[in-house]
């Protein structure tokens, strides 16, 4: 019987490999954000609210620079590029993943766009349309339906019921 890398269990080093430079740029981005923290507040450093962030994020960028050696240690960089683009290719052109990046599209765009500038009832009801939609729960006609009476069931529960103010 012979062993095929995706059954035993081991972790492709490709993914290693991105995994690393994304927790990196992460890390950077909490430590960056914990100076600037420590700035604004002002006094001590070992008394500001921004010095766990900052340990947390060291820790962090140290754990993906042990990633990043390890999984160049193999096939080295252009090994991991070249894997990587082999790995991403057909991912991207599966039809889940693109319903899942649309699905991570739309709520971005209602959390950032719809409901700060639309009624909730509005954003929801147009959030709810195109969500629905693109995974493919039915036609038009019952998309809108179930969208603008869950919608409405909501804010009629939220809003007049327990009088809790909806964004």
């Amino acid at each position: 019987m012979e062993k095929n890398s995706d059954t035993t269990g081991e972790t492709p080093k490709h993914l290693d490999f991105i995994t690393s430079i994304c927790l990196f740029l992460l890390s950077v981005y909490i430590i960056a954000d914990s100076l600037k923290m420590i700035k604004t507040v002002g006094g001590p450093v070992y008394s500001s609210p921004g010095l766990l962030p900052i340990i947390i994020g060291s820790m962090l960028m140290l754990c993906t620079v042990v990633l990043f050696i390890k999984s160049m240690k193999s096939v080295g960089f252009m090994g991991n590029l070249r894997a990587l683009s082999e790995w991403f290719r057909p991912f991207i052109k599966d039809t889940d993943t693109r319903a899942m990046l649309s699905g991570i599209a739309i709520i971005a765009v209602y959390s950032f766009v719809l409901v700060p500038r639309l009624p909730f009832l509005l954003s929801s009801i147009i959030f709810m349309v195109f969500l629905m939609k693109v995974i493919n729960a039915g036609s038009y006609l019952k998309i809108s339906l179930i969208s603008v009476s869950v919608s409405a069931s909501l804010y009629i529960l939220f809003e007049i019921i327990f009088k809790v103010p909806l964004p």
